[in-house]
């Protein structure tokens, strides 16, 4: 871990008209250095929903126990695991007693012997099962700790507070990935699950698609060195922070994740980083409506730092600038990455839209919703959002993207389509460029490799930056 460099990018149009009170920036968080060893500090949970509904059809157990089955055998020796079944209450079905065991020939094979053994019978509670996940990934402090959720079905035995108090309680503590399988489960829950715990939600249509699922997942949490990342975000006397979101790669927003941090700064967790990774946050600042404008040079409006990363190597703070102008030109521009995440945003809401119009016995507004959303994510590239779609709907139309409703679409095809407006599914915007830090030749600051403007006074960087 001790070579991972962890950097701080913003991207935004400083310029504003007079009278104008707010700012949009898009902070990038990379990662950079080296994968680390597979089962160097890692512990992975499995929380398999086994609720009545999971007999039917019968294929969703089995094929929920078959993929268990398969994220062990992709756990390297070393790595530390545990297997829990998920009903109204929640039970540790391998290792024997509320623990954790390592990874081996031995214990993988033992595991898998007692997964077989899985039956579907009661409710669901997932609260209980996240509870019980963080019983036993306390036990392990220091460690990447990661859980897959998997259900296809409704939080129905125990309420919704119980839910959220739960999520409260394990904010930060482990990242969960939220998967959905069959046509029973609510988007909100997993997404909520996934805000909360900074993981990803996604379902699969098909029961036999879980295995390869799990297997991604488990494989991507390997390769996570950074337990926790924790920004610090911070606001001047006049100015305050409206919201943040995280755009990149889930759809997320976390102002309500914030915590207070002092005079003007809150503090939020981003959860586990990788070796190599980038994420992307839109903040808004507000300014006070008193505040004379500055046109001779930029202001400082909000500054984003790092907490204190144990074995990363950090820059920043980075500040969020804004100059004032009367020049409409210099007010056209717009930050590349914020209009490719407007583009994003766009596309989601027209996701969205079809499923509303469509739950509400709208079949005239579905269609128009998402033609406007095959045209957009033909204009974008996002050939996956684009075959969830076809799932849904026969696209008649490429250059206009009219579609009509498939009378044969089921339920589990349209929520595959809708969790898709969470998960970002498409094409990544570019990532930062390798290499270190470049050092301001005027105020001597880092910004992050490939930069062309010091982050800080906007001083060009040159020959070095390239």
């Amino acid at each position: 871990m001790s070579g991972t460099e962890l950097s701080i990018e913003v991207h935004q149009q400083k310029f504003l008209a007079e009278g104008e009170t707010a700012m949009h920036a898009i902070v990038t968080v990379t990662a950079r250095g080296g994968p680390g060893e597979p089962g160097d500090g890692a512990a992975e949970v499995l929380l398999i929903d086994c609720s009545s509904s999971m007999r039917h059809p019968r294929t969703k157990i089995e094929e929920a126990k078959r993929a268990a089955a398969a994220a062990i055998d992709v756990l390297p020796d070393g790595v530390l695991f545990a297997v829990v079944r998920g009903t109204e209450t929640a039970s540790t079905v391998y290792p024997p007693g509320d623990r954790l065991v390592a990874a081996s020939a031995e214990t993988r094979r033992a595991a898998r012997k007692e997964i077989a053994r899985l039956t579907a019978f009661g409710g669901t509670a997932m609260g209980r099962w996240l509870d019980h996940a963080k019983g036993l990934f306390d036990q392990h402090a220091g460690t990447v700790r990661h859980a897959i959720l998997l259900t296809d079905g409704r939080n129905q035995s125990e309420s919704h507070e119980s839910l959220v108090s739960a999520l409260d309680s394990c904010e930060g503590r482990f990242v969960c990935d939220a998967r959905g399988v069959g046509d029973e489960w609510l988007p909100g829950e997993l997404t909520e699950i996934a805000k909360a715990l900074r993981g990803s939600v996604d379902s699969v249509v098909e029961p036999r698609e879980l295995t390869e699922s799990f297997r991604r997942l488990v494989g991507a949490a390997l390769t996570k060195v950074l337990p926790e990342v924790r920004l610090r975000i911070g606001t001047m006397g006049y100015s305050s922070l409206r919201f943040v979101k995280q755009v990149h790669p889930n759809e997320y927003d976390l102002t309500d994740r914030c915590l207070r941090a002092g005079d003007g700064e809150v503090v939020l967790s981003l959860g586990s980083f990788s070796g190599k990774e980038s994420r992307h946050y839109h903040l808004r600042v507000d300014l006070d409506e008193t505040l004379k404008p500055s046109y001779e040079e930029d202001r400082q409006l909000a500054w984003v730092g790092f907490e204190e990363v144990a074995g990363a190597r950090t820059n920043g703070p980075a500040a969020v600038l804004g100059r004032w102008t009367h020049d409409p030109a210099q007010l056209t521009g717009v930050a590349d990455m914020m209009t490719y995440f407007t583009a994003q945003a766009e596309l989601a809401e027209a996701v969205a839209a079809g499923g509303d119009a469509l739950a509400a016995g709208r079949a005239s507004d579905a269609e128009r919703a998402w033609s406007a959303a095959a045209r957009l994510a033909a204009e974008q590239g996002n050939e996956e959002i684009l075959d969830r779609l076809r799932n849904v709907v026969e696209i008649l139309d490429d250059g206009t993207g009219k579609v009509r409703l498939r009378p044969d679409a089921g339920r589990s095809a349209v929520l595959h389509l809708l969790i898709s407006t969470v998960s970002r599914i498409g094409p990544a915007p570019k990532p930062a460029p390798e290499g270190p830090p470049v050092a301001c030749p005027e105020c001597r600051q880092l910004s992050p490799a490939g930069a062309r403007l010091c982050q800080f006074c906007r001083a060009p960087l040159g020959e070095a930056a390239t």
